[in-house]
């Protein structure tokens, strides 16, 4: 099988130690497969089916943009409500839609842990770029403010909001905002320290980084993000971590005829081009995959979205195809490495759809 082939000449190369794929055709799961090692430091601990990943980026799409929906669907916020209505202490002047879309004008990234003070706090010392307004700027910055957003509407926590809206009414067992401490070493392991994004705060905030005690053990059950990990393990940007099994269940909820948390016309939105004038082109919370810079690759429809994680995670969803793509790595581990990794992704997709959404069995 040419898929299986590729595989092992990626974990060969070692671009990742571990790799786990699942895809489910018209709802059903017509491959589910684990390869490698989810910790290469010391004994090497095989993979599997269950091991549990740190999604990174996958948080956004996957927890905050369906709890935003959730909101606007309670008819707490709307779509154009301006942050300042949130938090009028701000100077800023953008909308909710602006945070989710990637058009606030809110720099990509800035370690907020590095500043010794209160995460919100720290958005007063941050000006939005007006001129970067007018076209999509991919801001982890943006997403940690929407889970704020959703902490002062909901007077909570945003991430007690998911457990019991989400992983507990879809019944999720290996999915967590913040993994206990009996599944940590079911984890995929990530990066041996921060060296990665030590490296990211020497060279753009060089003052701060005295003021940083970073992580110097191997990462594994903790996000790998350190924004995420200074917050309490999850801070709207990333810390979500689960299987291929319970991520296969999870995606049901943002399809229009499965989702059983958010009506319809909520999950449309979703799929919605909120940016079609961009070069990326961007629906509530995901990337479409008709603009030509994604990782979903031309065997997968234009209508199709998804979303990648720095640690080597990915998912897309085709509604014309009825095609699901799980893709999880912790190419990370145990160190970052520069490589392409979305031709990886891109050439992952094209097998699939050859070889299994094909077969007979598929049809």
């Amino acid at each position: 099988m040419k898929l299986e082939n590729y595989i092992k000449r990626i974990l060969e190369r070692e671009y990742t130690p571990s790799i786990s794929i699942l895809v489910s055709y018209k709802d059903q799961v017509v491959y589910k497969k684990t390869f490698g090692y989810l910790n290469v430091v010391g004994s090497k601990i095989k993979a599997t089916n269950k091991t549990i990943y740190d999604l990174a980026s996958l948080t956004k799409p996957l927890v905050i943009a369906p709890l935003i929906l959730f909101l606007l669907q309670n008819k707490e916020i709307k779509l154009g409500d301006n942050v300042n209505k949130f938090f009028p202490e701000f100077n800023f002047d953008f909308t909710i839609l602006n945070l989710l879309i990637h058009t606030s004008g809110l720099p990509g990234w800035i370690p907020f842990y590095a500043y010794n003070r209160d995460y919100l706090d720290v958005f007063n010392l941050i000006r939005e770029n007006r001129k970067a307004s007018k076209r999509v700027v991919y801001s982890c910055v943006g997403y940690i403010l929407l889970s704020f957003i959703i902490n002062k509407v909901i007077n909570g926590d945003f991430r007690e909001l998911y457990d019991e809206l989400f992983i507990k009414k879809l019944k999720l067992r290996r999915t967590f905002l913040k993994v206990p401490e009996k599944f940590k070493k079911e984890c995929a392991a990530t990066e041996n320290g921060s060296k990665y994004e030590k490296e990211m705060v020497k060279k753009m905030f060089p003052k701060l980084f005295k003021n940083i005690k970073w992580r110097e053990y191997l990462i594994q059950g903790e996000t790998h993000d350190n924004n995420a990990y200074y917050c309490g393990g999850c801070a709207g940007n990333a810390g979500l971590f689960s299987d291929i099994e319970d991520m296969n269940v999870l995606l049901n909820e943002f399809k229009v005829d499965n989702a059983i948390i958010l009506k319809p016309e909520y999950v449309k939105l979703f799929y919605e081009n909120f940016t079609p004038c961009k070069i990326s082109h961007r629906t509530i919370g995901f990337k479409l995959n008709s603009s030509i810079i994604t990782s979903g690759g031309k065997y997968l429809s234009k209508q199709s979205i998804g979303h990648n994680g720095f640690t080597g995670t990915s998912m897309w969803i085709d509604p014309i195809k009825e095609l699901d793509i799980i893709v999880l790595t912790n190419r990370i581990h145990p160190r970052y490495k520069t490589l392409n990794f979305n031709r990886i992704r891109r050439h992952i997709h094209k097998l699939i759809s050859k070889e299994l959404i094909r077969r007979d069995y598929c049809k």
